[in-house]
């Protein structure tokens, strides 16, 4: 599963990107295939009220995820940039560093939840209608949130290491034990939200674990050593992952923020309206994340080897492979959005709500996909600075601005608008930026 004849510096930039990208892609959508599958057994097994709870309960679960993928992309970015320098003894301290960091902010996170847990679930916006099933699905997500954070993390190092394949299997086995206990807990057994919760907790442990595997091989150079915690190394990890961060984690600030002003406008349609319109355009942003998580390892290689021209031919094609699938995911949305959300619930209100909802959410997808990989160009070539002000400008700045503007024009239309809005004003952004240097550096 490891693609030994692959050549960082030397093979051709189409070949590269296809080797990376299409591994991570197709993994990044199975993972999304399984959350999407959650999401349809829990919409037809227990209802719209379920929708909406998992929608209250999920701010926390992203907020490890999020954390995760700082560790994951910041080590892994380091380690590329090592291993293309030729620098081949801090490979192992960074990994180690990665681990440790997953582990630390599991434990604070867990316990912290645990301890307020009644005042955390209606901090995210729970009514007490929504409260027991919020709740069942919270605790036994954040209990076994700890190998999603390592499935995720490790899942960056492995396909870095030039084996893409064995990083999209350990995504495939994680949808393939997901789908088959979300059946038989939800739909057989009648556990309810408690079963969808320990199906994906249970489906994360198989994925964490087979992807643990693959550094206990003797072929695997890349190991967890013991020795002293190293600041500077958890500097570099964290301010380099930390753009990932600010775009997962603006999911659960955007999930917290659409909730609240939709149980104003509309009540509890509204947030399963948006819980709908979250998990299909979860696989949208999955598929970006996979072309950005593709460029990674070539951009970083090449950075640390110094070969510039290299890094251009793969930003360009990055962007032209954005936009041809951001075109096709519009034309699915317009053409197809009331099939495909039907099958998360019947209720024609819902359908209609959710409908329109999908269709002006998605209408800036050709921005989002553009700032992934702008964004992910700038972090694997260790340019923090650039890439945490654009995030923090979409994740924060961009989207608190619409969602506390456009719906007094707009109503219900302006919550939808919010984030086409932030990518929009982010790509502008960004595009400035790229205009100024440029100039500055022809004066």
């Amino acid at each position: 599963m490891k693609f030994k004849s692959i050549d960082l510096e030397k093979d051709s930039i189409s070949k590269l990107f296809f080797n990376f990208s299409f591994p991570a892609v197709m993994g990044m959508l199975i993972s999304a295939f399984y959350v999407i599958i959650d999401g349809i057994f829990i919409g037809r097994g227990i209802g719209g009220d379920g929708l909406a709870a998992i929608n209250v309960a999920y701010p926390v679960i992203t907020l490890t995820i999020a954390l995760s993928l700082m560790f994951g992309t910041g080590g892994a970015t380091v380690i590329s940039i090592k291993q293309g320098e030729g620098k081949l003894n801090d490979v192992n301290k960074y990994f180690s560093h990665m681990i440790i960091l997953n582990v630390i902010s599991y434990i604070i996170i867990c316990s912290l939840t645990l301890m307020f847990q009644n005042k955390i679930i209606y901090f995210l916006g729970s009514s007490d209608k929504l409260f027991y099933l919020t709740k069942a699905y919270l605790i036994p997500g954040v209990i076994f949130s700890i190998f999603f954070m390592l499935s995720i993390s490790l899942n960056a190092v492995v396909r870095n290491n030039n084996s893409p394949n064995f990083a999209m299997a350990s995504m495939g086995i994680g949808a393939v034990v997901n789908i088959f206990l979300d059946a038989l807990f939800i739909l057989k057994f009648k556990w309810g939200m408690y079963g969808a919760a320990y199906a994906t907790g249970i489906a994360q442990m198989a994925s964490a674990l087979f992807l643990l595997s693959y550094f206990l091989r003797k072929d695997c150079k890349i190991k967890f050593i013991k020795e002293s915690i190293d600041f500077n190394a958890i500097k570099r990890i964290c301010i380099n992952g930390f753009p990932s961060f600010i775009l997962e984690f603006a999911v659960a600030v955007i999930t917290i923020l659409f909730n609240s002003t939709l149980m104003v406008l509309t009540g509890e349609i509204g947030v399963a309206a948006f819980s709908i319109i979250a998990y299909i355009f979860y696989v949208f942003r999955m598929i970006f994340n996979g072309l950005a998580q593709g460029i990674q390892p070539i951009i970083s290689y090449n950075f640390g080897a110094k070969q510039w021209s290299r890094i251009k031919d793969t930003l360009v094609l990055g962007h032209k492979i954005s936009l041809v699938v951001s075109l096709l995911i519009l034309s699915l949305v317009y053409f197809e959005r009331d099939f495909i959300i039907e099958f998360f619930n019947g209720d024609l209100e819902l359908i209609k709500l959710a409908s329109r909802g999908l269709l002006i959410y998605s209408s800036a997808v050709i921005f989002l996909g553009a700032n992934f990989i702008h964004i992910s160009y700038l972090q694997s070539m260790e340019r923090a600075t650039i890439a945490n002000f654009l995030s923090f400008g979409r994740s924060f700045v961009f989207i608190i601005i619409g969602i506390f503007t456009l719906p007094n024009f707009i109503g219900i239309d302006g919550v939808w608008l919010s984030l086409p809005f932030a990518d929009f004003m982010t790509f502008v952004t960004g595009a400035a930026i790229g205009l100024k240097n440029r100039n500055n550096k022809t004066t």
